[in-house]
């Protein structure tokens, strides 16, 4: 009998870490169930990526499209939630609440529905990685809504875990990596108020910041050893493992 393909959910595939990530288990004759709101015409061409667009914002739609878009899924071995939202940077003083609420929708509220629909049919879900930050527990100033929604999707994947013991759960904070989202960051005038911007800015063109093709084949490393030495529910920067990678 032929050996049995691992089958990886991932959502955000269009870009950034999520398209990195697929294409690199696709080069690794995985196969992969995609969601985001673009179709990544690349990873569209090949015969095992199957994909749906989704925009994680409209939370009417994510069940039932995934449901739909799983149907035929009986087991998936590694779902990972990757697909998240910067928001508007600045001092949480001067927030909108409603942004803010947007960002909560679509980095915290968003992953529930889709944890929800991936556990649907009574499917196995053997590992699910959801995509954190640093700045979940850093409390820099700037991050508001990010931070606050990276906080409560640790706290989301800590639940869940205790739910559901029969899937290993970890929150995973990829690091520095140079993305869309350092574009936006780096973007803003520098200032005194907020050091942390200026950190970035230090580390990007460095080693320190890699890209998402480069970040790609460690983090998948990470992930696959995480059950074996953390606790299911737990959170980890991949700078400061507790193991060796």
């Amino acid at each position: 009998m032929p050996e049995a393909r691992n089958t990886t959910f991932i959502t955000g595939v269009s870009s950034g870490i999520g398209h990195a990530l697929a294409a690199t288990i696709l080069d690794a004759d995985g196969d992969v169930i995609g969601v985001s709101r673009r179709e990544p015409k690349d990873l569209a061409r090949r015969d095992s990526f199957r994909f749906r667009s989704l925009d994680l914002s409209e939370s009417d739609r994510i069940v039932p499209t995934l449901i739909d878009l799983l149907r035929d899924t009986g087991a998936i071995d590694l779902a990972i939630l990757n697909a998240g939202i910067l928001g508007t940077f600045g001092d949480l003083a001067e927030a909108d609440l409603d942004e803010m609420r947007h960002v909560m929708d679509v980095n915290l509220w968003a992953n529930k529905l889709v944890l929800d629909a991936l556990f649907a049919e009574s499917r196995t879900v053997r590992q699910v990685v959801t995509m954190s930050s640093g700045a979940a527990v850093n409390g820099n100033r700037g991050w508001r809504g990010y931070s606050l929604s990276k906080a409560a999707l640790n706290m989301l994947t800590k639940l869940y875990a205790a739910e559901r013991p029969g899937t290993h759960f970890c929150a995973i904070a990829p690091g520095l990596v140079d993305t869309a989202m350092q574009d936006q960051l780096c973007g803003i005038p520098p200032s005194e108020t907020y050091p942390s911007l200026e950190v970035l800015r230090s580390k990007r063109e460095t080693s320190d910041m890699p890209t998402s093709e480069e970040l790609a084949p460690r983090l998948l490393e990470v992930i696959a050893r995480v059950p074996e030495h953390l606790p299911s529910g737990s959170f980890a920067d991949i700078r400061q493992l507790p193991f060796e990678v």
